[in-house]
Order: C-alpha cells, then structure tokens, then sequence
C-alpha cells in the first residue's frame, strides 16, 4: 500500500516511469517477505515464540518452525534470499533512477529491517518495534518509491500521506503484541504491552489512531493532500470498533483475534481510500485540468 501511494503521488505530479514502478513494488515485497522470515527466526533462536502458548491467526509467529513445517536453517536460508533479491532490486533502481535521497532511504530501510528483531540491535525487543515498524512502512518505503519515480526530486507531500500509513501500520503490531506479552515477557522482549499497564496500552491506541486521522485532515486544511483524502474518515467506525474491542478483549487472545483482524483491515481501507483519492486526483486532472481539489 504505501509503495503505491507514493507511486499515486508522483504521477499526480507528473512523474512516471512504469519499468522502476514495477521493480520497486517487487522489491519491496521481497524485502517484507524477508523481515517476516527473519522474524521468525530470530524469535525462534531467543526462544519468544516457543514461550508463546496461546498463539491466534495474527500473533505469536507463523509457527511454521514450531510445528516442523519448515526447519530453522531453512527459514534462515529464505530469508537470506529474499534479502539478497530484494538489494539487487534495490541496485539496480540506484542504477536506473540513482540520486542521494534514494540510497540514504535504501540503506536506512535496509538496517532497520535487518535489526528489528536481529542482534545486536533488536530494536522491537528494546519496546521499538512500533517507530521502526512506522519508519520503514511510512515514510520510508511511500517516499522511497515516490523518490524512484522523481528521481530524487523530495516535496512534502508523500511525507504528509505518509503519516497515516506509518501509524495504522505500527498500531498492526502494536495490538498483535497484547496476546503476546506474557510469552514476549518471558524472553526478554520488551514490547510496549509488556512494558506498560493495560490502561496506558489502550491509551496510547486511541491517540494514535486519531492522530492518523487528524494529520489526514491537517494535511488537508493546509493544501498539501487533496480533499478526496478526507474519504478516509469512512474508516473511523473501524478505529472505533478496534479501541472497544481491545478494552474488552485485552486478556483473552482468542477473544482479541478477530478485533486483531479488524485492525489489519482498518489499515487496508484506510491505505485504500487514500490510494482511490488520488487515482480520482489523477483522473479529474487529466480530464478537467484547470480544476484543482486542493485547498490553496
């Protein structure tokens, strides 16, 4: 989703470049498939998974090792690949549509997938796992992919567009880590859930989710996004029904698993909405050029 956005917003601007839109979403996907392996691995080897005994559909690993689907080493060994595709991608876009602001967003986006669960860093063991997972699924992948289509020409608004992605994507692991916490505990991961009382973890989700909205709006109001970006205020009964839900179900992983899904689903529709916006920015522009959706 914010690959796409930030491929929206280039067009929008009057870039594009179909060869390198294509190979960034590749790549980007490779370099998610490698985080999520290498996520199972390192939380295997320090044991987070194996404490874990009420996994759901959305928490506590793919289980994959545990259950003797797949070995270790061979988890290992995917990883390693998908990691090795997706910097030759990587590469080859520098070679293509190479600038600064492109290799600091590749080399930045690259440590922190590698050190979000691996040593010596393993920053979500260290409670960072929510501004990591926010960085590199905000601005880093949105303004990264609307980089390769400027060829290095930055403006604020892929920045702006991508606060709400950044947020909805982090409160995704924030929430799956609540069913987790007691096996997180156990194996020294020290996630936010485990760190804080359920009162400040509830809390912080409902000011986190309406600082996504609210920044959609604030990027209205001052011209930087389009009106039709508001649509995603469609989304807020989601929001809502996740904040219930979590208060609710917060001791009971399999009462929480379907509000963990909504969730997931509340990052989707808000990801989709801001894309439909702007493909109706694109195609109002194009047909009706001297209309602007912009309050300025």
């Amino acid at each position: 989703m914010p690959v796409l956005l930030g491929i929206a917003i280039a067009i929008r601007q009057g870039f594009f470049e179909p060869v390198s839109a294509l190979l960034t979403v590749v790549g980007a996907a490779f370099v998610h498939l490698a985080l999520n392996v290498a996520n199972d691995v390192f939380d295997t080897l320090s044991g987070a998974d194996d404490a874990n005994v009420n996994p759901t559909k959305y928490s506590g690993g793919s289980r994959v090792i545990q259950y003797g689907l797949v070995s270790l080493r061979r988890m290992a060994e995917l990883s390693t690949a998908f990691y090795l595709i997706g910097g030759a991608i990587g590469l080859l876009l520098l070679a293509l549509r190479g600038s600064p602001a492109l290799l600091a967003i590749g080399v930045i986006g690259l440590i922190l997938s590698l050190e979000y669960t691996a040593p010596p860093l393993k920053l979500v063991y260290r409670g960072l796992g929510e501004v990591t997972t926010a960085l590199g699924f905000g601005p880093l992948m949105l303004v990264g992919a609307y980089v390769v289509q400027t060829a290095g020409i930055i403006t604020l608004e892929p920045f702006v567009a991508s606060i709400p992605v950044a947020i909805l994507v982090a409160l995704i692991l924030y929430v799956n880590e609540i069913p987790d916490r007691r096996g997180d505990a156990m194996a020294g991961k020290r996630t936010l859930p485990v760190r804080l009382p359920q009162s400040t973890v509830v809390r912080i989700y409902l000011v986190a989710a309406i600082a996504a909205f609210a920044s959609v709006v604030l990027g209205v109001g001052t011209g930087v996004l389009p009106i039709p970006t508001l649509a995603v205020l469609l989304a807020v009964p989601l929001a809502r029904q996740v904040y219930a839900g979590i208060q609710r179900y917060y001791d009971q992983p399999y009462g929480l698993m379907a509000i963990m899904g909504v969730n997931v689903k509340l990052h989707l529709v808000v990801g989709g909405l801001l894309l439909v916006a702007y493909v109706a920015v694109i195609a109002i522009a194009f047909a009706l050029p001297q209309t602007s959706l912009y309050l300025r």
